[in-house]
């Protein structure tokens, strides 16, 4: 039995007492209290059907009395909820919670199960129309404010789910709380029908620091990879973004991240990267084998002319430049603590044209060796292009 079952099953229960005290004081009529009465029977006995048509016998007394008649719509509530009869559900639930006759307290109950039978109903208007007053009311059941949410995007009224979303949003933060994943998502699916990029955008990355994942990361790197104005210097940092996240799928993604490593000068990166290709059988294989493997060759080539002079750069660094071009090599090897000691020396140094890029970097070395506080300090230092500083965003993230 569902919990609105449950809780219409507690206040059907005190009817047959309900009926006794009525019967006795006069409150309720003989011919109205005996197929009422049987009904309850069959209810007991699970006979759910029989017990709507005893119900049946009773409404059609005449001039039934308020009392009379929220007695009878107690007991149809819960018969046509355990046979999903959700028109009869919904005519008694409707009845009940207009009727002065059912106290304020039971009301609550009565609604939830009302939205409910609603939402079965497939009739987001009724939804939202009784949880509006359910809240109102005070209630506090998170699944009614999504369900009306929802029934406000399912029947177009996007405007109005953003409305209702964002006060949620403004509610939940004054108290320290995260809105709920499913309204955020539904507020990102308005904004995308009302075109609203900006707005979309935004809750994406309210998705993806909320309730980080694997597609929320896909999404928004893809769209920021197709982004106007993207630095073309910072996109081997967003491949770098693809990879951390588990987003790198196919044959495109590992060459092309490959050949960014190897225009900047990092050819251990571009070996790490495709041998991860070929170790996961992506790479090597189809019409393009011989590429990928020409692509690694080169690479390999590459590294051993780089090894012999590396050494002789790494001596020779005297400034920001030089100790940033450092940092970078440490940084393709994976030696993370060696980077992060060069790019301090390129910050301290001084004179750097692209300190976003060597800050940004330094944190990703920090984040690599878990050392999450100090790279968050630094990514907040990421400033001057709007490019790393989305990037730097996007680590923060993955530094908390």
């Amino acid at each position: 039995m569902n919990k609105y079952l449950q809780q219409l099953s507690v206040l059907v229960g005190a009817v047959g007492l309900m009926v006794g005290s009525a019967m006795a004081q006069g409150g309720m009529r003989y011919e109205v209290i005996k197929p009422l009465a049987a009904a309850q029977e069959a209810l007991k006995s699970n006979q759910n059907e029989q017990a709507l048509g005893l119900l049946r016998d009773a409404l059609a007394v005449p001039q039934l009395t308020s009392l009379e008649k929220s007695m009878v719509m107690r007991t149809q509530a819960v018969a046509a909820l355990r046979v999903q009869k959700w028109d009869a559900a919904v005519e008694a639930l409707e009845s009940l919670v207009g009727s002065s006759d059912v106290p304020q307290t039971d009301k609550r109950p009565l609604l939830e199960s009302l939205i409910n039978a609603s939402l079965q109903l497939k009739d987001p208007a009724r939804v939202v129309k009784w949880s509006r007053q359910y809240l109102q009311e005070g209630g506090s059941n998170p699944s009614v404010h999504l369900a009306m949410v929802q029934s406000l995007a399912a029947s177009g009224q996007h405007a109005e789910v953003v409305k209702v979303v964002l006060e949620k949003i403004r509610l939940d933060a004054s108290t320290a709380k995260k809105t709920p994943e499913p309204e955020l998502r539904t507020l990102a699916i308005s904004y995308r029908q009302l075109k609203d990029d900006v707005g979309y955008v935004n809750t994406l990355k309210q998705l993806l620091s909320n309730y980080p994942s694997k597609a929320y990361w896909a999404e928004v790197l893809g769209r920021m990879s197709q982004q106007v104005g993207l630095n073309a210097r910072l996109e081997l940092d967003l491949y770098r973004l693809l990879e951390q996240t588990d987003n790198m799928e196919d044959a495109a993604e590992y060459m092309e991240m490959a050949a960014l490593a190897l225009k900047a000068g990092l050819p251990a990166e571009a070996i790490r990267v495709l041998n991860k290709g070929f170790d996961a059988g992506i790479l090597g294989k189809g019409a393009d084998s011989a590429v990928h493997t020409k692509l690694r060759t080169d690479a390999q080539k590459k590294l051993r002319e780089d090894d012999a002079l590396f050494v002789q750069l790494e001596k020779s660094a005297k400034d920001g430049a030089s100790w940033a071009a450092v940092g970078d090599v440490y940084f393709s090897r994976q030696n993370w603590s060696s980077a992060h000691l060069a790019y301090v020396k390129a910050i301290e140094s001084g004179g750097l044209r692209r300190e976003h890029e060597v800050r940004l970097h330094d944190a990703i070395s920090l984040i690599q060796s878990d050392q999450k506080a100090a790279a968050r300090q630094q990514l907040a230092k990421v400033s001057g292009d709007v490019t790393a500083v989305e990037l730097a965003a996007l680590w923060t993230i993955l530094a908390r």
